[in-house]
């Protein structure tokens, strides 16, 4: 019995044993990790969301890379015709051949609330290289002549969208067509796109229409001048509203907008009482787009403006008002044809012509020798003819890269009559320009 009573004492305490050893080296075991919370894949709102960890907003991160290769020919020349005299100025530069890049940084926040979504958007853009000739310029939307170094940091977008509301720098509500078809960094002219800040509401009426009513800053419209002498600043910010519709066939929109011009004083004081000093401009538009098979799209613009010349993307070309505190008025048509043959290969007509009313501008011509020049100057009333056509032809070999080369032709002009010397003034610059460009987007 005592022998039994050994064994069973001695099997009771190796099983303690064991089971303190087996708890012991539990104890040591390293403590299991809590499972990795990885990011979610946003469904709701299109292909390339995510949900930001820890949120339940979606964010979509994207970009692009632009790089130009350009050759611009320019041609400028100045005639003044009097029955006494007969000046001719020209001056024909050697084609130039210049570099551009434009780095695009694109963010886009969504949330969906008891409100509808709440969006924010961000496009900030970074370029470098040269810029030469006639054109719109990269910071401004300005047209004029230009020759010198580009290498700049800018935000193109930035808002926040709401029930219906957006504000921060967006779109205008004013412009439509905005220049599609045309390829590159650098555009075409004559036509009205302009980002600026806003605060706009949009109401969604369903079937494909809708309406805008905006407050934009009139800043985003007109150059330095315009803005602190012609328009004596900013007093109310110019309101615009449209009426839109976009369906399968295609859009169409139909758009306003009034633009103070401020306390203008002539620069004939002695003549003013005999001209009407205007203190408001306004702009109409109309365009339609047609989608025709998935493979073609047919854009067609018109727009006229009174003492409000950035509506036709003349801001710095054509003055606000003239010399006497009248506003000018000007209008333009344009357009584009955008043809896919194939999947990967399209062509593209682009265009626009842009005409202005008479205006009481100053003139000066300087002729004679360097030593001694001699002047001829006065007051003319003078108008505005611009235009620039353009076509191209298009590759995307792989998705997100496209190829294009492009050609354009501009032609702007000044003209017009002084009455005191009978004489015809005129200054005229004609452009041509090539452009590659090859746009990796992300």
């Amino acid at each position: 019995m005592k022998l039994k009573t050994v064994i069973k004492n001695v099997l009771l305490g190796s099983v303690a044993g064991l089971a303190m050893v087996g708890t012991a080296a539990a104890a040591d075991l390293p403590v299991k990790a809590k499972a990795a919370e990885y990011v979610k894949i946003c469904s709701t709102y299109g292909a390339g969301f995510y949900y930001i960890p820890g949120t339940d907003t979606c964010l979509k991160v994207g970009g692009y890379v632009t790089a130009d290769t350009y050759y611009t020919d320019i041609d400028a020349k100045s005639r003044y015709t009097s029955p006494d005299l007969l000046i001719r100025n020209s001056d024909d530069p050697d084609g130039q051949s210049y570099f551009l890049t434009r780095v695009g940084v694109q963010l886009d926040a969504r949330t969906q609330t008891e409100y509808g979504t709440l969006r924010s958007y961000f496009e900030g853009r970074f370029n470098a290289g040269e810029d030469y000739g006639f054109g719109q310029e990269i910071e401004t939307g300005e047209f004029d002549f230009s020759d010198g170094s580009v290498n700049s940091a800018q935000m193109k977008y930035g808002y926040i969208q709401f029930a219906g509301f957006t504000f921060g720098r967006a779109t205008s509500a004013f412009d439509f067509w905005a220049g599609d078809g045309w390829q590159g960094i650098q555009p075409g002219s004559f036509y009205s796109d302009t980002t600026l800040n806003v605060v706009q509401y949009t109401a969604d009426f369903g079937n494909g229409f809708s309406a805008t009513i905006a407050l934009e800053d009139s800043y985003g419209r007109e150059d330095q001048y315009a803005n602190f002498v012609e328009l004596d600043g900013q007093q109310v910010p110019d309101i615009v509203a449209n009426i839109a519709y976009e369906g399968t066939w295609g859009a169409f929109k139909i758009a306003g907008a009034y633009h103070q011009i401020g306390n203008y004083d002539p620069l004939t004081p002695d003549l003013a009482p005999f001209f009407s000093s205007d203190d408001s401009g306004w702009a109409a538009l109309a365009g339609v787009r047609f989608d025709f098979a998935e493979t073609t799209t047919l854009y067609v613009e018109g727009a006229y403006a009174s003492g409000a010349p950035g509506y036709l993307g003349l801001a710095g070309t054509i003055p606000v008002v003239d010399l006497y505190g009248n506003g000018i008025a000007g209008w333009y048509v344009g357009g584009a044809l955008i043809h896919y043959w194939t999947p990967s290969v399209f062509t593209t007509l682009v265009g626009s012509y842009t005409q202005s009313d008479n205006f009481q501008t100053e003139y000066a011509f300087v002729y004679g020798p360097v030593t001694d020049p001699s002047v001829v100057s006065g007051i003319a009333s003078t108008d505005f003819t611009g235009y620039n056509v353009g076509v191209n032809i298009g590759w995307v070999p792989v998705k997100g890269l496209t190829l294009v080369l492009q050609y354009d032709y501009l032609s702007a002009e000044y003209a017009g009559t002084d009455y005191i010397n009978t004489a015809a003034v005129s200054t005229e610059a004609t452009q041509n320009r090539i452009t590659f460009s090859a746009k990796r987007s992300f």
